[in-house]
């Protein structure tokens, strides 16, 4: 019969099997603990072989792999394995993993390749050269969750962030996981570049920062102060804002505040799509789009196609004196954060300007 001998030592939890079919003296020591378990993968790594060719794509893809070892090894990370062009991370805490994966956006940012991150702190049990457990497939959900450039985490991640780094995440969605009763809420890590690519900006914008968000649904008035936090816009009854059309999906969108201004992400298979004030209609999927002074939403179809389940927004405006101190304070927190990356085959040097954050690569593409 198998049998377990437990000891504890260091205040970490050991256990050791040994099978009576095994052979003698065959062992495997199992430790139990706690920590931020991180997933990295190329997005769309297809087309990059297909363009570039075999040769040249897998290159890419090793040194890729290397800069986000030495960045995860310089910040207290280990590699447990590589899988494909991804790979399988752990820290001992998440401000380490959140550190690292920072660096690894940084360094790939305008790159031939880009990188999706997503990661989950909890209980995982380690043997030998691996890690397992329920702590490693959520990572590895949220991981799938997660597009080109972002960095997604749990909310258990997010409760052990000090508060500089605390300040960068905005909820992104509430999802399943198989095997798991409760929800799970998805944070994204907010950068210097959603200003500029990841956000689609609105034509036109109100000419100060936002007190309020009033949205006006099939006779429902839903007022968001710029403090409400994140609502859920879709088909699911636990939304904030519940949407009775089939065009919709359970947790179609999000709104949220972010950087003082309210910011409408897609999470949807069919997109949703935004009619600002000038009448122009934009098709988001996966996007965030920061809103206008007043307009239109539509889930899953132009507005023109569904008049009946379109939401019209309005923001009420305030003064823009506090935006400015706002926005610097969170310029100053993600900044905070860099620091340098330099290997044999990748070396890279991210440094700062009184404007914004800069980085450079030398080397990463040949």
């Amino acid at each position: 019969m198998d049998f377990i001998r437990y000891s504890v030592a260091r205040g970490l939890l050991f256990a050791t099997f040994e099978a009576k079919a095994g052979p003698p003296g065959d062992k495997m020591t199992m430790k139990c603990d706690s920590l931020a378990v991180m997933f990295t993968d190329v997005c769309d790594s297809s087309r990059v072989y297909q363009d570039l060719g075999d040769a040249e794509a897998h290159k890419l893809g090793s040194r890729c792999l290397k800069l986000i070892a030495e960045a995860a090894r310089r910040n207290g990370g280990r590699l447990i394995k590589t899988i494909g062009d991804g790979a399988m991370i752990t820290f001992r805490s998440v401000e380490e993993a959140y550190r690292a994966a920072s660096i690894m956006q940084l360094a790939l940012r305008g790159g031939v390749l880009r990188v999706k991150i997503g990661m989950h702190f909890g209980a995982v049990i380690e043997t030998g050269d691996d890690v397992f457990g329920d702590t490693v497939n959520v990572a590895a959900r949220v991981l799938a969750r997660s597009g080109p450039d972002e960095i997604l985490m749990t909310r258990e991640c997010v409760d052990t962030l000090e508060p500089a780094q605390r300040a960068t995440v905005r909820l992104l969605d509430t999802t399943s996981v198989k095997g798991r009763p409760e929800w799970v809420e998805i944070y994204r890590v907010i950068t210097d570049r959603d200003d500029v690519t990841t956000v689609v900006q609105s034509s036109a914008r109100p000419a100060a920062g936002p007190a309020a968000l009033v949205l006006t649904y099939k006779g429902r008035i839903l007022r968001l102060a710029a403090s409400s936090g994140p609502v859920l816009i879709g088909r699911d009854s636990t939304c904030g804002l519940v949407i009775a059309s089939a065009w919709a999906s359970r947790r179609h969108a999000t709104i949220d505040i972010q950087r003082d201004r309210f910011v409408l992400t897609d999470h949807s298979s069919n997109g949703t799509f935004v009619v600002d004030e000038d009448g122009t209609e934009q098709h988001l999927k996966r996007e965030a789009h920061l809103l206008a002074s007043h307009g239109l939403i539509s889930v899953g179809i132009g507005s023109q196609g569904n008049p009946r389940d379109v939401v019209r927004y309005r923001c009420e405006a305030v003064a823009s004196s506090s935006r400015g101190r706002a926005r610097g304070a969170g310029s100053t927190a993600i900044q905070s954060e860099v620091t340098v990356v330099s290997g044999p085959d990748a070396p890279v040097t991210v440094f700062k300007t009184h404007a914004r954050t800069e980085h450079r690569i030398a080397a990463i593409a040949g």
